[in-house]
């Protein structure tokens, strides 16, 4: 039987994802942003919409979110720049594989959502630590004045810094939503060596997406946190 609440709550979040992607289209056109700026945005504040997961009743209605929009990216990479959310997605900086990066990322959601519906708590955190944590990487660490860049990369020491802050930050708080809505029932203290487990194997990983692997982060990056979690959790928790 379908779930009244369930489907309200599924067509809320499809509301504030595309409200979150015509802002951003908006903000690109007024301030003649790069897609790039518009992506890491869509990339951070859809990646929240993950928070609300204990209150579906099963993965199916969530489910439905990563495939949604899994076709509506294919779609706009076949139109290529006609519509409104390939305007916003795409960069033709990218090269032909970094370029599908938010199809690679709904993917990756799907994933966790599926295998990860009984550890929901860990499924939040990985998808956190790379709404959060990666964009922000992506988005300070040009800010630093002097950067220490790893050998035959463009990633650097400091962005590693930035996105191992978040990163805990965004997991954290995905298991204090898990604690208050009593998906888990564990101490603060396990939470959080959970969250910082979870944050420095999503930036491990991260530095080490490199070469031929660099446009696939957001498949190895929540998946190998969500493991690290997952194992960790069977002595924590």
């Amino acid at each position: 039987m379908i779930s009244v609440f369930d489907g309200s709550l599924v067509a809320l979040i499809y509301i504030l994802v595309f409200l979150i992607i015509a802002i951003s289209e908006y903000a690109r056109s007024k301030f003649n942003l790069r897609a790039t700026s518009t992506r890491h945005a869509i990339h951070l504040l859809a990646g929240d919409t993950m928070l609300l997961l204990p209150f579906f009743s099963s993965f199916y209605y969530p489910l439905t979110l990563p495939v949604g929009l899994a076709l509506l990216l294919l779609f706009s990479f076949r139109s290529r720049k006609t519509d409104m959310m390939s305007k916003t997605m795409i960069d033709d900086e990218y090269d032909r594989f970094h370029v599908y990066g938010p199809l690679y990322y709904v993917i990756s959601i799907g994933i966790l959502v599926v295998f990860g519906w009984g550890m929901r708590h860990i499924a939040m955190a990985a998808v956190m630590i790379m709404a959060w944590g990666d964009v922000s990487a992506s988005f300070l660490a040009p800010f630093f004045k002097r950067r220490h860049l790893y050998p035959s990369s463009s990633k650097s020491l400091e962005g590693s810094l930035v996105m191992l802050i978040f990163s805990t930050l965004g997991a954290f708080l995905a298991m204090l939503i898990s604690l208050q809505t009593g998906i888990i029932s564990t101490s603060i203290v396990n939470t959080l060596i959970l969250s910082l487990a979870g944050a420095i194997t999503g930036t491990v990983v991260e530095a080490c997406t490199i070469g031929p692997l660099k446009a696939f982060d957001n498949f190895t990056v929540p998946l190998s946190a969500a493991g690290v979690m997952y194992l960790m959790s069977l002595v924590l928790l």
